[in-house]
């Protein structure tokens, strides 16, 4: 059929269109709902940040998938994963006393 690389480069720009779409109306919604001061580089700053945690989200998601047999497997990998990316990340660490 197709090539893998060819293949995976097509998700990823399809993947990123997509996104960049849905971060630009969650962007707005949520920049104003926040009440920050609107400038034109506090809210680029503020969709650049959004946009690569969603993308981030999106490509682990589909790098997950893709080695498993189904996305219900995929799930589960995936909460584990995510469950070491919290403890790591320092919101579980606790204090040192």
């Amino acid at each position: 059929m197709y090539s893998e690389l060819p293949y995976a480069f097509a998700q990823v720009a399809i993947e990123t269109i997509y996104v960049a779409i849905q971060t630009i109306i969650y962007s707005l919604l949520l920049f104003t709902m926040i009440g920050y001061e609107f400038k034109v580089e506090k809210f680029l700053y503020f969709y650049y940040f959004i946009f690569m945690c969603f993308t981030y989200f999106s490509m682990y998601g589909m790098m997950v998938v893709a080695p498993t047999p189904g996305h219900q497997i995929a799930a589960i990998v995936m909460g584990f994963f995510m469950s070491f990316l919290n403890l790591f990340s320092g919101f579980l660490v606790p204090k040192p006393k």
